[in-house]
């Protein structure tokens, strides 16, 4: 079996031949060089084994069935880390990941200027008020959902609601969390 070298051969060289010719050993080369990145990403979100590679390997599923169609306007990794960003916000926000809302946010390895200001224990603190100010309804429905770990239609069901409703209801919870944050909102996709 041919190796492609990293000197020699970019992740855009191998997407080209992946594209081009349908190349299984350069898309094997591709996940080499990308998978224990991909996975440490994840993981460090998620803090789950299981819902880690189950994203990485749905990520290079996706990638290998989309490789005539796929463009690729950064580097290969960049690309992988936003899809990976996104894929983990929807299974969160779907209600499939079944951590405490705090145990999935590793903050002791958040690395940022703004935590020199805010310590993480004011952070998780100033979440848990901000989920306090929550209307009752919502805050409940909130809490459900990522502190219980109910899916969006497991609420609805014990509540006597509407999937709808809940989405709403989490959806509205979300965007009253993200405001008060200000430049600590990119870190609320952890919820």
């Amino acid at each position: 079996m041919k190796k492609y070298s990293s000197a020699l051969w970019t992740d855009q060289n191998l997407l080209d031949l992946i594209r081009q010719e349908d190349n299984h050993v350069a898309f094997s080369e591709l996940y080499d060089r990308n998978w224990q990145f991909l996975y440490n990403s994840v993981y460090n979100i998620l803090r789950h084994h299981e819902d880690a590679m189950d994203i990485c390997q749905a990520l290079f599923v996706w990638v290998w069935e989309n490789r005539q169609s796929i463009v690729i306007k950064t580097n290969f990794r960049a690309y992988l880390y936003v899809a990976a960003k996104y894929k983990v916000a929807n299974m969160i926000r779907s209600g499939k990941v079944r951590e405490s809302l705090f145990e999935n946010v590793n903050f002791e390895n958040i690395q940022n200027e703004t935590f020199d200001v805010l310590e993480v224990k004011e952070l998780k603190n100033l979440i848990r008020q901000l989920i306090n100010e929550l209307p009752p309804k919502c805050r409940e429905i909130f809490v459900m959902s990522r502190d219980q770990g109910l899916t969006h239609k497991q609420i609805a069901n014990k509540l006597n609601l509407s999937e709808k409703t809940v989405d709403e209801q989490i959806s509205r919870a979300l965007s009253k969390l993200r405001g008060p944050l200000g430049n600590l909102a990119s870190y609320m996709f952890y919820l």
